[in-house]
């Protein structure tokens, strides 16, 4: 078997040549100094945008790593004399727009995914400790080549645009700073769809000797007695409301479709309960205050999960947001809402309940309350339609 050639990488963006967007790149002075702090998971993402907005910034450090405690640069910011702000959501950040900052500040972003920004930020103290900024979006996001976990979600450089919109004097608008990366994503797409040559279907792997990937309904009927449906539901404050926190799992709920076994946890908030969590999840407020602690959920759950199981998941928000409170779930996990959207034969409605429709599954009961008991027995019907058990 021949392997192909490998690519031509740019020097300068580190992307292959046929989808570099350098030619894209502006040069946009600013008084912010903008410190990221990225992930080293996310740095091996070729499709993120923190490097390029590095590029595009000259007053712009980009830093790699989890623990800074001792990285020269970050602890100089820290100490520094120009204050910093640290680019977070949270109950204790204020808005930029409401901030009258008028001497040049420098700005703290993480980079990553929701689960890894919060790593970075839990990892640092001296980080946690800055004052936070926040924003509300002025649009959705533009990645379409990147799943966001929500809809106010967006990408790093994105964020980025919205910030320094506002910080920088005399209203510069900062919007040319997208160029590059509305130019990355076009390019991204037309590579895929025309093409038909990105780095997931090289012709190496379509040799004979290959074997095909099993069907979505195999690998499910082939993981039977493995499976554990969970979802969960989440304190979670309106994004607009001013007094918005981070969000939190209050109810978590699993089943294994192959046994009958069932899980149930209600966790008490950590926080403010939003006045909508008790209708959104179809809890009562007495119930989710009187759930138990963080400690003992997790106690709880690693009584219950077994070495070997396999998480089946609709979209990955309650658990990664699960993992970053400490929840220990299984390394496997098959995403179904991400499996069948990519799917060309069955493509189902955005979502669970929709899925449910398309594929004309009953849905049985499963002797859970709340929102998340009626969502984990819908996707335990669309498991088993699917794998015909």
């Amino acid at each position: 078997m021949t392997l192909p050639e490998p690519r031509a990488v740019c020097a300068r963006c580190r992307r292959p040549e046929v989808v570099c967007y350098c030619a894209h790149l502006p040069r946009l002075p600013t008084r912010t100094r903008v410190l990221v702090l990225q992930h080293p998971r996310e740095s091996r993402v070729g499709i993120g945008t923190a490097r390029m907005a590095q590029l595009a910034l000259p007053n712009s450090e980009l830093r790699v790593g989890i623990d800074f405690s001792a990285d020269p640069v970050v602890r100089a910011v820290v100490a520094g004399p120009a204050p910093a702000y640290l680019l977070f959501p949270g109950g204790e950040a204020r808005d930029v727009r409401e901030l009258a900052i008028t001497e040049p500040i420098t700005l703290v972003v993480v980079d990553g995914t929701w689960s890894q920004a919060r790593t970075l930020v839990r990892a640092n103290p001296a980080l946690a400790a800055l004052p936070r900024i926040a924003f509300t979006p002025r649009r959705p996001s533009d990645y379409r080549i990147r799943r966001e976990p929500a809809d106010f979600c967006v990408s790093t450089i994105e964020a980025l645009t919205e910030v320094l919109n506002v910080l920088e004097p005399d209203g510069a608008p900062f919007d040319p700073l997208l160029v590059p990366f509305r130019a990355m994503v076009d390019r991204q797409e037309w590579f895929a769809n025309e093409i038909r040559s990105s780095r997931h279907r090289r012709s190496y792997r379509k040799a004979a000797s290959a074997r095909p990937r099993p069907t979505l309904g195999a690998r499910l009927a082939a993981e039977w007695p493995q499976l554990v449906c969970v979802q969960g539901e989440a304190n979670a404050w309106p994004v607009r409301d001013p007094a918005r926190q981070d969000p939190e799992t209050v109810h978590f709920v699993a089943y294994r479709p192959a046994s009958g076994e069932r899980y149930e946890a209600v966790v008490a908030p950590r926080r403010t309960l939003a006045p909508s969590t008790p209708r959104h999840v179809e809890l009562s407020a007495e119930r989710l205050v009187a759930g138990g602690s963080v400690a003992e959920w997790v106690a709880s759950w690693q009584a219950w999960v077994r070495e070997g199981d396999v998480v089946v998941q609709w979209g990955s928000f309650y658990t990664n947001l699960a993992a970053s409170e400490g929840l220990g779930l299984p390394r496997r996990r098959i995403d179904l809402r991400g499996e069948l959207t990519q799917s060309a034969v069955r493509k189902p409605g955005g979502t669970l309940e929709e899925c449910v429709e398309r594929l004309g599954v009953t849905v049985g009961g499963l002797g859970f309350g709340g929102r998340g008991g009626r969502r984990l027995a819908a996707l335990v019907a669309v498991c088993r339609g699917l794998s015909g058990a």
